[in-house]
């Protein structure tokens, strides 16, 4: 591997109207590799982080970006039009050389690493010349940001090299596979000391970057992880009691365009139609060949997507009827004015169940202006109550957590609410939870996988996936080391399986 020590210096659109985060007021992007000297500089270092890496992750992309990669082959999502066997990591037909988005993700999120290892090097080599508010901003967000960049490399791949300082090129080359549990040991200290460092909340122009919060979030998913549950529930526990975040009443409220930077976002990526958009509604908009009916222009752009992620019926059909979640999940018709006379009053039934949650209607293709969740305090709740039943079984705490989000979806309808079971039927109840609650937000693949339930999952998608069915094998856990890269560094080893 030979990462880019050097980003362009990106430039600058002046904007004027605009008032959120990266974008809509502008802020000067740094090559990470250059020398600080000023507060100004530092900031727009790591603006140049969250341009690689994080846009990546959750805006630009490839069409076969994270998004996909991490619910393809689990048990909510497919492709539409009967497209499957196209998308390797959905049917489980991947091998080391064939698919160059993985290599894709392994490059850019090792050179997103590159980027904070330079920034963390330069700012603490210099930190006399900066305030120490930005001095301590500066820091957090970079180890947040190359903490999450290793979360998803060890989600994908397994053991994977870990650097964290600014190494040349042939050093790197040569760097052998690091044992996760160290990568996760040293992402929890530097998220320990990120949360110390990161205020608790942003304002105006600054809203998008890595809170305390945030840093919190991603540190209880590596507790997790480990099944450290003890400080899973502590650090979980004060994201939901001392964090300035609330639980919306009203479960759609939370993904409407018109309600970004609302209480219960933790962490979310700016987007701005026509200036910096994100590709994920696009992934998630219909094809206009998969509901023949349509034109790709026609009702204001509806139908211009790739369908490459909608709800399984699977997925679909394990709602309670009742469970105000599932229309989020299931837009499948809608109804029409055919004599244009102000009554819409034809249905017009889809072929496919899309997701509305993740839709910008009537957005033009790959230039959506809908801001994407990172984290939210609905899974903050859900890690509590994971974590309490496994120390002490379903306690009252446990039960308060997981019943806050189901009354939610209930409207508060005491049958609905949880009691009496074991701590087995607990997980069980917490891994479905999660499923309805949290679906296409970047968490199923890694929630199955750490539970030891992604070839059950598969298994349960016989219908909708039965090439995935039939090819998974245990080792499917864990994505390919790219061929290429085993070339260029004779110290990489290959997963097994592969």
């Amino acid at each position: 591997m030979k990462p880019n020590k050097i980003i362009s210096i990106i430039t600058i659109l002046l904007l004027t109207a605009c008032s959120e985060m990266l974008i809509e007021e502008p802020r000067d992007i740094m090559d990470p590799s250059q020398f600080f000297n000023t507060d100004a500089e530092a900031i727009g270092a790591v603006n140049g982080i969250y341009s690689r890496g994080f846009d990546f992750l959750y805006g630009t992309g490839t069409n076969r970006s994270y998004m996909s990669y991490s619910h393809w082959g689990t048990d909510i999502a497919r492709p539409t039009g009967g497209r499957e066997a196209n998308f390797p990591p959905h049917v489980y037909t991947l091998s080391s050389s064939e698919d160059a988005n993985i290599r894709e993700h392994w490059e850019i999120l090792y050179r997103t690493i590159a980027d904070a290892n330079l920034v963390i090097e330069n700012v603490e080599r210099t930190k006399n010349n900066f305030s120490p508010d930005v001095y301590n901003q500066t820091i957090g967000e970079a180890k947040v940001l190359r903490a999450l960049m290793y979360y998803v490399l060890t989600n994908y791949f397994g053991d994977v090299p870990m650097w964290l300082e600014a190494l040349k090129v042939g050093e790197v080359s040569t760097l052998s596979r690091t044992p996760v549990n160290k990568i996760y040991d040293q992402m929890i200290v530097d998220l320990e000391d990120a949360a110390n460092k990161l205020p608790s909340s942003y304002q105006g122009p600054n809203k998008g970057r890595a809170s305390k919060w945030a840093a919190m979030m991603l540190l209880t998913k590596y507790y997790l992880i480990k099944k450290d549950w003890n400080n899973a529930k502590i650090t979980a526990g004060k994201i939901v009691n001392e964090s300035p975040h609330v639980l919306l009443p009203d479960y759609g409220a939370i993904f409407s365009i018109n309600n970004e930077y609302n209480d219960e976002i933790i962490w979310e990526k700016d987007a701005v139609r026509d200036i910096y958009p994100t590709w994920i509604p696009t992934a998630f908009t219909p094809r206009a060949v998969d509901e023949p009916r349509f034109s790709a222009t026609e009702i204001d752009y509806q139908f211009n997507g790739f369908g490459l992620l909608s709800s399984s019926n699977e997925f679909v059909g394990s709602f309670d009827p009742d469970d105000k979640r599932k229309p989020l999940y299931n837009f499948n018709g809608f109804y029409d004015d055919p004599d244009g006379d102000g009554i819409y009053d034809r249905w017009i039934q889809l072929n496919n169940r899309y997701v509305e949650k993740m839709l910008d209607h009537g957005s033009p293709r790959l230039n959506s202006g809908k801001n994407i969740i990172v984290y939210r305090l609905a899974d903050a709740y859900l890690m509590y109550a994971e974590a309490e039943n496994e120390l002490n079984g379903p306690t009252s705490e446990a039960y308060s957590k997981i019943n806050s989000i189901r009354d939610r979806a209930f409207d508060s309808d005491p049958a609905k609410r949880l009691s009496g079971l074991s701590k087995e039927e607990f997980r069980q109840a917490i891994m479905d939870e999660r499923k309805w609650e949290l679906a296409f937000e970047f968490h199923r693949r890694w929630d199955l996988k750490r539970w030891g339930k992604l070839g059950e999952a598969v298994q349960s998608m016989a219908e909708s996936n039965p090439l995935g069915a039939a090819n998974f094998k245990p080792y499917h856990d864990l994505w390919p080391i790219p061929f290429d890269e085993i070339i260029l560094n004779p110290n990489l080893t290959q997963n097994p399986g592969y």
